[in-house]
């Protein structure tokens, strides 16, 4: 349901945060804020910390972060407008439906009847003892028990089935754009999963929102092979595919419970594990596994094992998902079965084989090395060299370097080189162009982060004086710029929240659950010396170099007097004339230069 933004507004400020999550864990007051065990991951010693005087929480151990309504979708694992519509009743709110989107909600409504209509009717035929006799011998051949096609609610769609859209409850229209079939010239609806064995597609909360559809051999010979083998329900009003996972709604406790998830690509290696006892695999819906899967699995578990196919499409579709893992600070592994199996042969052949995978799940980065080397031959010079320099290309890029140390050790048993060579290589690698290693702004650069704490705790009083030109680090920029524009901070919070940029929301839920340690005027003067002292430094460079032409002949005239007021500044950090005007001259020489791009050098 959509509901509308003051109802949504109220809902959050009329919940005591304090109070809501109290209700889950134990909270201990600490100064201005309260702290206690994350309810989102295990831990012994409490990091998960609430303002409640902004509304906001944060975890600093797993990095969980949000409002009041993202508390309850977290932990309860329930979509918006749940979240909204649990909160409400909590408070005694009464919600208004947004009138415009009254006609998208009924059409949504209609549709999921629709399906789960259409559900019971594939499972009746199934079950009949003559319609569906062909349907259960083909799943039965295939290794899938009477008991499985039960759980799982498999059905039949007989090639003689007609579609009476008044009892749907459908239009025509809906019935197209719903993905349920589609409609002939002549007016007549038809079935898309005709003559297919039908495996139900349901959203994490158990709906029925899809169809996949194996079309029986003798329906393929009929059609003289001119029709899919596997077919799926397109995206629609209630399903979008790179968002679903099959089993999910079945599947999300035992995930929860083992803190792991087993992703397979086809609905019968789901059944197949789970006739064999693992009750925690969800499959891709005939598409390839996506980051908008890994973000819906993310709220249910960190520990994702990939089994697919171990064909080479199989293996590279996993490697695909190397560049999320950091991105969603995900665990990746790949469970390895023998060459030419898929996890539902396995299942049904060799069941040992599959517990032994999953019980020796390789790591997605030494997984992707294994491979990498493999593809070299490693009896050469040349094809040690080559090995081992597509090996450095890939382990430099981790961003841990305890992993890559512990890689680069493995590379060099298996290349021959030695470990203090892989090194160099890699620190060649972080090099930029133009010379100078590479750094970012980061729990070290105390001043930077104490005057973004500033900012988050009142943009009203400081936006205006700590503004993005004071900072080198690129997410400290897009979050400075965020917040001195934004007029308040229920404003700020609303812009952070809809960037999108998930990693400037994630610094913002940091610094605003963290007090202050320091002084608001000696933060700002601490980084603006720091700052215009290297922009000071800078400028001096660039003249030498150049020199004092075009803009930096304005700028050679003034250095003494930047010089002397950085001094003034330093012997007298509560000048704030002076303070202003070198926070002037910073912004100004920062905007000139910024269409070439700011260094990101090492801060002092």
């Amino acid at each position: 349901m959509a509901y509308s933004e003051a109802d949504i507004r109220r809902v959050v400020e009329t919940t005591d945060l304090v109070a809501l999550v109290g209700e889950s864990v134990a909270l201990k007051r600490v100064g201005r804020r309260y702290s206690g065990l994350c309810p989102f991951h295990s831990e012994n010693t409490p990091s998960f910390s609430v303002n409640g005087h902004d509304g906001v929480y944060y975890c600093f151990g797993c990095h969980a972060k949000g409002d009041a309504i993202t508390f309850i979708r977290e932990l309860h694992r329930v979509g918006f407008a749940e979240a909204v519509e649990t909160l409400a009743a909590r408070a005694g709110i009464q919600l208004e439906v947004v009138e415009v989107q009254r006609e998208v909600r009924d059409s949504r409504q209609r549709l999921y009847a629709a399906y789960d209509l259409m559900c019971r009717r594939y499972r009746e035929n199934l079950d009949d003892p003559a319609r569906g006799v062909r349907g259960r011998e083909y799943l039965l051949e295939r290794g899938i028990s009477l008991e499985a096609m039960k759980a799982f609610q498999i059905g039949y769609a007989h090639p003689s089935q007609s579609v009476q859209l008044q009892r749907l409850g459908l239009s025509s229209k809906e019935w197209e754009e719903g993905g349920l079939g589609y409609v002939a010239e002549s007016g007549e609806c038809g079935d898309h999963m005709r003559g297919r064995v039908i495996f139900p597609i349901r959203d994490s909360s158990g709906r029925v929102v899809a169809f996949g559809g194996r079309i029986l051999p003798e329906e393929l010979e009929r059609l003289s092979g001119k029709a899919p083998k596997y077919k799926n329900s397109g995206d629609s009003p209630i399903y979008h595919k790179r968002r679903v996972l099959y089993n999910l709604d079945r599947a999300r406790s035992e995930i929860v419970k083992l803190d792991s998830a087993v992703v397979c690509e086809g609905y019968t290696d789901v059944i197949g594990l789970w006739q064999m006892g693992v009750r925690n695999a969800v499959a891709t819906c005939g598409t390839a596994f996506s980051e908008e899967h890994l973000d819906v699995l993310r709220r249910f578990t960190r520990n994702v094992v990939l089994m697919f196919d171990a064909d080479k499409a199989g293996q590279n579709a996993a490697e695909r998902l190397w560049e999320f893992e950091e991105r969603y600070g995900m665990q990746l592994s790949v469970a390895v079965l023998e060459e030419g199996m898929d996890p539902a042969d396995a299942a049904r052949k060799d069941p040992e084989m599959v517990t032994a995978a999953l019980a020796e799940v390789i790591p997605m980065t030494r997984f992707r090395l294994n491979r990498l080397v493999a593809s070299h031959r490693t009896d050469s010079p040349e094809g040690r060299a080559a090995a081992a320099k597509a090996a450095v290309e890939l382990i430099g890029r981790h961003p841990n370097p305890l992993v890559r140390s512990e890689y680069l050790a493995w590379i060099a048993d298996v290349t021959g080189y030695a470990v203090g060579e892989l090194w160099r290589q890699v620190r060649h690698r972080e090099q930029p162009r133009g010379g100078g290693p590479v750094a970012r702004a980061s729990e070290g650069d105390r001043p930077s982060l104490e005057a973004l704490r500033l900012l988050v705790h009142d943009p009203d009083e400081v936006g205006e004086v700590v503004v993005r030109e004071l900072f080198r680090d690129p997410v400290n920029q897009r979050l400075a710029a965020i917040l001195s524009g934004a007029g308040g901070k229920k404003k700020a919070r609303e812009l952070v929240d809809a960037s999108g940029d998930e990693e400037v929301r994630e610094l913002y839920y940091r610094l605003a659950n963290a007090p202050s340690e320091m002084e608001g005027v000696d933060v700002v003067t601490t980084l603006v010396i720091r700052e215009a002292g290297y922009e000071l430094d800078r400028t001096v460079r660039e003249i030498k170099l150049r020199g004092a032409t075009g803009d930096l002949a304005e700028l050679a005239g003034g250095i003494s007097r930047i010089k002397l007021q950085l001094q003034e500044l330093s012997s007298d950090r509560s000048n704030l004339e002076v303070l202003g005007q070198l926070i002037s001259w910073l912004v100004e020489r920062r905007r000139v230069v910024a269409g070439v791009s700011l260094d990101s050098g090492t801060t002092q």
